[in-house]
Parts: structure tokens; sequence; C-alpha cells
């Protein structure tokens, strides 16, 4: 038997294997399962210069409500989110804290200026922080971006969004919450 037959069988069975998982109950899909095994999540992400975001920490869990936004510069549906973020930071930012955190490579191939001109070039105008060694992306349970995250002031994940998000989008998650 040759090796790309033995691989790509072994590659189906886990497919229909993991399909299987999910349809008998035995896989969950639900976003929040793997946040689940964190009682609460206790972390620091570092922050940058750039407009609304000053040099320093800023802790998980904030003082109250906190909507995570984890992005990438080089991501176009990233790009895509920020005016609806930026809507509802302008709604809500009085109320509940905000904070994007790059999963950019900074110090590598990016470096900070770039993230804070392109912060600036998108209105972002809350606290921008990095994560080169995406260890609050892996503590957050986030594996593609952008996702955001709303964390309640405990450090509890309470609900998750992926993919390009709407202003209405972010208003539910928000509202469903808070403001029931």
């Amino acid at each position: 038997m040759n090796r790309r037959r033995l691989l790509a069988g072994v590659a189906g069975i886990g497919v229909v294997g993991a399909g299987w998982g999910v349809s008998a109950g035995a896989l969950s899909t639900d976003t929040l399962s793997a946040a689940e095994e964190h009682d609460s999540l206790n972390d620091a992400v570092e922050t940058i210069d750039a407009p609304g975001s000053t040099a320093g920490e800023q802790s998980i869990p904030a003082d109250g409500p906190l909507v995570v936004d984890v992005m990438s510069v080089t991501c176009s549906v990233c790009e895509d989110s920020m005016p609806a973020l930026v809507e509802a930071y302008e709604q809500y930012g009085e109320t509940v804290s905000f904070l994007s955190v790059s999963t950019d490579p900074v110090g590598f191939s990016v470096e900070k200026s770039t993230l804070a001109e392109w912060w600036a070039d998108h209105d972002g105008q809350w606290p921008l922080g990095i994560d080169p060694q995406l260890s609050v992306t892996q503590a957050l349970s986030v594996s593609a971006v952008p996702t955001t995250v709303l964390i309640d002031a405990e450090g509890r994940i309470v609900d998750r969004l992926r993919g390009e998000k709407t202003p209405s989008e972010l208003t539910a998650m928000i509202d469903s919450v808070y403001y029931p």
C-alpha cells in the first residue's frame, strides 16, 4: 500500500470519527465549552501607544464587563469588523470596557509603530494590546481571528463572536448579558 493512500485513509477515518462524535454528542460544538474549563481568567495584556491606548497593561478581568477583540493587522476580515467595533465602543464605552489584542508577531515581522498606524487608520479608540506569544489568545480559547469575546468582571467568558461582526451582532451580544 502506498503512503499517500494510507495517509488519506487515516485522515478519512478521523473526519468520519469526528462527525460521528459531534452527531452522537460525544464531541461538543459549543463555542464556550473550552472556555468553561477555566473557572475564570486572570491575565494581563501589554498595551501599546496608539489612539485611545497607552503603553502599559490591561488586566483581564477588568473592573466590569470587557469586550476583547482578538485581531491581526494582516486580516482583511478584522479590518472589515472595525467600523462595527467603533460603533459598539461609542455606544457602550462608558459602561463596558473594550480591548483589542493583536496576534501579530510584534518584534519579529511587525513593529509596534505598524500596529499604531493601522489602529489610527481604522479609528481605534480603546486600548490596543499585543500577544506575540499567543498566551492570552490561548487562555481565551481563540483559534482564529477575528474573534470577539465578552468577559464578565469575574473573568468568565460569557459569549463570543467569530468572523466579521456587525453593529447589531455586537449590540445583541452585550445587551443579552448586561441589559436583558
